[in-house]
């Protein structure tokens, strides 16, 4: 049922886990998370 409300395959989903993750291991020394948020945002623009 979840599959007809949002159209996603699971590869897709697997690629965005990874990217999140190496961004996790690349912002280890900032000094407030909300660096590390502004670059999510930023890696990903289509929701505001």
């Amino acid at each position: 049922m979840a599959r007809m409300r949002w159209p996603m395959h699971t590869g897709h989903l697997e690629g965005i886990d990874n990217r999140l993750k190496v961004m996790k291991h690349m912002a280890y020394g900032y000094r407030d998370s909300s660096d590390f948020f502004l670059k999510i945002k930023a890696a990903f623009p289509g929701n505001p």
